[in-house]
This record gives C-alpha cells, sequence and structure tokens, in this order.
C-alpha cells in the first residue's frame, strides 16, 4: 500500500520538530510526523509525506533537503512551490497549483501512483483533490482546524471582515474545505465534538463519511514524573540535563520557587485568552500566595521581529505582569525545545504538584492536555471543544466556562488545595492516556479505514479507473496526437471518419489531443459532432487554457503559469485606441487569458500587429499576438501558445518530447510545429506555413486535412504504412 500525505505548510521534518516555533508549525506537524513513525513499523506499506522546499537563511538547512527519509519504508519529500523563501500558509494559496503540477511530475517520473492521499488542512485538502481528481484515487481529509470557526473567533474579536480577508484569506479557506469535504471519501476528525459540531456549518457534511479516530502520543517521551524518583538510573542523561536546565530557567524568575507552578503552554496568538489567566492570577492575592504562574508562549528572540499578531499577545502578556506586580512571581520564559524541554516542562510542575491551565475558548483537541496527563500532571480546560472527549475517556482534569474567570480560578484552587484530588486526576492521567491515545491504535484504525476505501475505489473495476484516470492514462500512451480541429481535422468526411477509427482502434497505446482557438466548450462541440473520442488534452482558446480527458479537468497549474504580468483591462483600453481591431462579442470569444478581436478594413495585418504590440510593449504590458486566416487578432499572456502549452503537457506528464505528434494547417499553429515534437502540415495549409519546409522534424502532407494527419502518423512510423 502506497500512501501519500500533503503537510504543504509550516517547518516540517523528522527529528527535532520546532513546535510553536510559529502559527504554522503546532500539533498539526507533530500529527503527521508521529503517524508517519508508526506507519514506518508496519510491513507492506510505503508512506511518502510532501511538503514545502525552502531555501531561506532564517530557517534551518533541513528544510531545504530534497528527500529525507525516517525510515525504509517512510520518508519526506520537499517540492518547490511559491519560491523559495519561507511563507506563512495564508500566503500560499496562489501558488499551490505550481505544487499540484511538481507533485504529478513526481508521480509519474516515479511511475508509481499512490493508492490514496491524505491530505492536512485545508491547503493539503486543495491539493490532495487536485491530485485525487488527476489520478482517480481515494482521498482522505484531516482539517485540523476550519475557516468557518475561525471567521466566527476573529469576529467576535470585531475584527473586520475587509482585514480578516486581507490577512488570512479565509474566503478562499473556506471554499476549498467544502470542496474537498465534498469530495472526500473520507474525513477524519479527533473528537465527536469536532464530527457532530464544528463541521455542521460545512454544506457538503455527510456523517456516514467522517470517522473519529483519536490522535496518539509519544508515549515514551512523555513518561510519567515519578519515574525521576523511582527509576532515575533509567532517564537518559540528555532528559536530566533537559529538566535541570529548564528548571534553572523559570527559577530564575521567581523569589519563591518551592511553590506549585500554574502552567500554560500555547503559540502566541490572541484566541488562546493568555491574557485572562494572567488577570485572573494578578487579580487574585490567594492564589499568587499558594502558586507561581508560569507561560511559556512561543520561542522568542526579540519581540519587535514578529508578526504584529504575536508581538501584540506578548507585549500584553508584559504590560499585565507590570500592572500587576507579578515580579518574582511570574516566570515567562523566552526559549525551550520543542522536542526535548516540553515533556520535562510538564514533568517539572507535576514534581511540584501544580496544574496546566490552557484558557483558549474552544479547542478542537488539544494535544497539549493528553501531554500533560501522560506524565501525570492534572489540567483545567474549556468545557467547548474536544477536550471533552479527553476529560470523558480520561477523567485526568476540570472543565470551566472560559468565559466565567472565577470559575478557573475556583478549579485552580481546588486542584491545588485538594491533594486526593491532584492524586487522581493525575493517577487517571497516566494511566488512561495510555490506553486511549496511543499511536498503535489510532494506526490501526486508520489503515483499517484506509484499506475499506481503496477497497471501495477497486470495486469500481481497473478498466473503470483507467478510464478515469488520466495520470494512468498518460503512463500507458506511447504517443501523443495533437491536431488542430478546424481544417486539420475538418474539411473532408471521409478522412474524418478514418482517423476516427485509427483514433478508436489505437486508444491504449496513442493518446489524442486537440489544440484549437476554439473554446472549450465550442471544440467539444465540434467533436462531438464529428462522433470523435473525447481527447485526452484539449488546449483550448489558442493555447491559453488546458482540459483533459472525459471530466474536462481544468490544468489549474497553466492557468498560474501564464498568469504571470498579465493586464487584460490595460490591453483593452490600448487596443480600443485601433480602429481596425473590433473586439468580439460572440459567446465564447472572450476568455480569462485570451481577448480576441476581429480585423476589419486591414489590408496589411502583420503591420497592424507590430503596431499594436509596439504601444502594448511601451505600457510594459507583456503579451503575445496571434492571426488567424488574415481575419481573427488574438492577445494572449506573453507565455501563451499552442507550443508552449504542448511543452507544458510534455514536462508534466514525463511524455518523451518526440514521442508527441503535432498537426495543423494555420499560422496559429507555427508555435507547437516546433522542435522537439514531430509535427505534421497537412496539403490544405496557409502559405505562411511554408517557411517551416526546411525543418526536418515536419512533415508537409501531400492528402489535405485528416487524410493529411494519416499521412503523417505513416510517415513518423507512428502507425504502419501498409
Amino acid at each position: 500500500m502506497y500512501i501519500a500525505m500533503i503537510n504543504i505548510h509550516g517547518l516540517l521534518r523528522g527529528e527535532n520538530i520546532e513546535m510553536g516555533r510559529d502559527a504554522d508549525t503546532g500539533g498539526q506537524t507533530r500529527y503527521v510526523v508521529d503517524l508517519a513513525r508508526e506507519l514506518s513499523t508496519r510491513d507492506d506499506l510505503q508512506v511518502d509525506i510532501f511538503t514545502r522546499k525552502i531555501s531561506d537563511r532564517k530557517v534551518s538547512p533541513d528544510y531545504n533537503r530534497a528527500v529525507e527519509p525516517i525510515s525504509d519504508s517512510v520518508k519526506i519529500v520537499r517540492l518547490p512551490c511559491g519560491g523559495k523563501k519561507y511563507i506563512r500558509k495564508e500566503k500560499l494559496w496562489p501558488f499551490l497549483d505550481e505544487y499540484v503540477d511538481y507533485l504529478i511530475e513526481y508521480f509519474v517520473k516515479q511511475k508509481r501512483v499512490p493508492d490514496v492521499i491524505h491530505g492536512h488542512y485545508a491547503d493539503g485538502g486543495y491539493i490532495a483533490s487536485e491530485i485525487a481528481s488527476y489520478f482517480h484515487i481515494p482521498l482522505i481529509f484531516t482539517g485540523h482546524s476550519l475557516g468557518r470557526n475561525k471567521l466566527d473567533y476573529l469576529r467576535s474579536y470585531d475584527m473586520s471582515d475587509e482585514k480578516i480577508e486581507e490577512y488570512y484569506n479565509i474566503s478562499k479557506r473556506i471554499a476549498q474545505e467544502e470542496r474537498t469535504i465534498a469530495n472526500a471519501d473520507m474525513v477524519i476528525t479527533s473528537t465527536n465534538y469536532e464530527r457532530e459540531e464544528l463541521y455542521s456549518s460545512y454544506e457538503h457534511r455527510d456523517l456516514d463519511r467522517f470517522f473519529v479516530i483519536p490522535p496518539g502520543l509519544e508515549l515514551d517521551k512523555f513518561f510519567p514524573y515519578y519515574h525521576y524518583e523511582i527509576s532515575s538510573s533509567t532517564i537518559p542523561e540528555d532528559q536530566k540535563m533537559a529538566q535541570y536546565s529548564m528548571l534553572s530557567e523559570i527559577n530564575r524568575f521567581l523569589t519563591n520557587a518551592d511553590k506549585p507552578i500554574i502552567m500554560a503552554l500555547c503559540r502566541p496568538e490572541a484566541r488562546k485568552n493568555i491574557d485572562t489567566l494572567i488577570e485572573l492570577y494578578g487579580k487574585s492575592k490567594e492564589l499568587q500566595a499558594i502558586a507561581n504562574l508560569a507561560i511559556f508562549a512561543g520561542i522568542r528572540d526579540d519581540i519587535n521581529t514578529m508578526e504584529e499578531g504575536e508581538k501584540q499577545v506578548l507585549t500584553d502578556m508584559l504590560l499585565l505582569m507590570d500592572r500587576y506586580d507579578l515580579y518574582g512571581k511570574m516566570a515567562i520564559p523566552k526559549h525551550h525545545n520543542p522536542e526535548r524541554d516540553v515533556p520535562e516542562l510538564y514533568r517539572i510542575v507535576a514534581l511540584k504538584q501544580g496544574v496546566f491551565v490552557s484558557a483558549a475558548a474552544l479547542e478542537n483537541f488539544g494535544l497539549t492536555f493528553i501531554e500533560a496527563s501522560a506524565v501525570g500532571l492534572p489540567f483545567i480546560g474549556t468545557d467547548k471543544g474536544g477536550v471533552q472527549d479527553i476529560r470523558k475517556n480520561c477523567d485526568c482534569g476540570l472543565l470551566v466556562d472560559i468565559e466565567k474567570p472565577k470559575q478557573i480560578s475556583d478549579a485552580i484552587m481546588k486542584i491545588l488545595t485538594d491533594k486526593q484530588l491532584w492524586s487522581t486526576l493525575s493517577e487517571h492521567g497516566v494511566e488512561r492516556i495510555r490506553e486511549v491515545y496511543n499511536w498503535k491504535s489510532h494506526t490501526d484504525l486508520y489503515l483499517s479505514h484506509v484499506a475499506r476505501v481503496i477497497e471501495q475505489q477497486n470495486s469500481k473495476g481497473e478498466e473503470n479507473r483507467y478510464e478515469m484516470s488520466m495520470g494512468r492514462r498518460m503512463n500507458k500512451i506511447s504517443h501523443l496526437l495533437i491536431c488542430d480541429i478546424d481544417n486539420t481535422i475538418t474539411g473532408d468526411e471521409e478522412g474524418i471518419k478514418e482517423l476516427r477509427e485509427l483514433i478508436r482502434s489505437r486508444s491504449k497505446d496513442l493518446g489524442f489531443g486537440v489544440a484549437t482557438g476554439r473554446s472549450v466548450e465550442s471544440a467539444v462541440n465540434i467533436l462531438t459532432s464529428l462522433s470523435f473520442p473525447m481527447p485526452d488534452v484539449l488546449i483550448t482558446s489558442v493555447g491559453s487554457e488546458i482540459y483533459y480527458g472525459k471530466g474536462r479537468i481544468q490544468d489549474k497549474g497553466w492557468a498560474q503559469y501564464i498568469r504571470r504580468r498579465w493586464y487584460p483591462e490595460k490591453i483593452k483600453n490600448i487596443v480600443g485606441e485601433f480602429e481596425q481591431l473590433v473586439l468580439q462579442d460572440g459567446d465564447g470569444s472572450q476568455r480569462p487569458f485570451k481577448i480576441s478581436y476581429d480585423i476589419v478594413g486591414c489590408n496589411d495585418p502583420e503591420r497592424l500587429k507590430q503596431e499594436v504590440s509596439d504601444r502594448l510593449t511601451a505600457v510594459k504590458c507583456p503579451h503575445h499576438v496571434i492571426i488567424s486566416h488574415g481575419t481573427f487578432f488574438d492577445i494572449l499572456p506573453y507565455r501563451a501558445d499552442k507550443g508552449a502549452a504542448v511543452k507544458y503537457i510534455s514536462w508534466k506528464w514525463n511524455i518523451e518530447p518526440k514521442s508527441i505528434i503535432t498537426a495543423g494547417d494555420s499560422g496559429n499553429d507555427a508555435d507547437m510545429l516546433s522542435n522537439p515534437f514531430k509535427g505534421i502540415v497537412v496539403g490544405n495549409h496557409e502559405e505562411s506555413l511554408d517557411a517551416l519546409r526546411r525543418k526536418r522534424h515536419i512533415y508537409f502532407a501531400k492528402d489535405h486535412h485528416a487524410f493529411g494527419i494519416i499521412e503523417g502518423l505513416k510517415k513518423h512510423s507512428v502507425i504502419p504504412d501498409d
């Protein structure tokens, strides 16, 4: 079984995960790596985790390794998109189609397609959805957090929709979550609350496809705090050093370091409500008398260099500390190693008979709660969200209404002063977390569901899978024929019939595509009227759009590639000054990347083309002008034409260029007749193509229209010359 996981954002590596380094490197990253590690212990399994390749002096060079093995059967694969620099997840959306292209290239080159693809978070879900549609494989989705809930939360803090959209790209995120949920064969949630409540606002939620699989925990790392007392000799020296280091770091803030500790551990985000915890502690002389407060809010060197949201949270923390004069009572360390030090922090607090507190109003799951409980540290958390499952399953903490600070302070006081309660909650955590939240149980259930969705897909039949899968189809063909439609395929009824039967009879090894100035709708209509099989590839609107197969899957990567420096409104304003060019108004005439005009009253179209190009170049509008049949004047992005589209397809699907045969009759076909493809110019071609006669890779057929294509296929040894 081959499983592909998509976790594109954040800083992901197999060792020393930088948990909490920023908002993008948190529990999701930890989950994906830990799941992969457990999967690596299973037989007959290959797992690839796909993430983004980053070359940035601000981050470790580890994130620039193309491949990082985790075990013999599991590896991290890093592919590029959006340049080399580290980019926060909200800014990655414009580059995801580029990532899809590189991922397709990867699968095609290795000649193996995953049996199932698993997307994590909205961005990973988008990429996984695209791959699933190309290769017709099962799609699994884990949201981790959801856009609609994020939007409600941000609005509750009076953040305007404009600012939310500007920073979080929230509408794009929600739309893609809806699409992924609609297409997913299985949606994995961590808790019943997530399944029943958090997804309830999504239109395409279907509970029959939603499954609760509680994540596991690296229990060897989160061993009980009392092991230091009963089996100190078995604890590695580096762990002992980590505890000593963190204890020293905490104690340097405190006047009386022997008191129990109220501990918070989270990223510096407003939704974590760190200020609520500091305020209730600052206002309670009783709490200050019996306990110290320690807050670990991410990792920082200089607050001024952090993002605005994080900077504001940390600044507010310091101001509250000063307002309530908590010097000597409150520790706010700047650094800790997320991989090595976090378990020790929990154990330090447990050894002091303290308590772990999260003041976040809602937790989708609550990884920190099971971490704290596993070492024997009782918790206090919100009575809303996934923590309810942890409390129900393990009875190792107290739940409160976070909007009522007195409930939080009362719960803290109760746990710190009732030694029997503390011991009971601690024991429950150590014992029951190991029963419920272990990676073996999680992975057993995960693999059973994965096997089920794969079996459901296989039951549809191998032939149907190949018919529906562009990826598998492109791997099977030995040659790809791409023809213009008008006056190349069309023009001779007998030739059309013979070419049609040839394409059908050779469909297993000969791919068929068209490249036309028509819109995709118009191209499909005329091919249908001619009873042609649906092409594997449709290059339409003079090379500005690419579609695949019966499902007409649009190649969004191509659209993203040609979008660069495309200014359609500016172009229309400039070209509107030329009286000889009349903007076409028929259905499908204007496309997102094609502006079409009719040439009227012009005896020298080539001179007109030069004049238009000069004007557009002068105002810095990169472009590509194509004239067809002396009457049609199309302006495209400078990267777009039929030839560039064919080259892009060759790269994306790893098709040897010499295995691609292109056929045309007019000037707008010249680009795709160029090397390294094998070209066919039909006998009824326009005079402008005669300039290509000296090109050895191009065959000028004597026969016209479709018969000319067949003649060229024989000349290029694609079909036998009887």
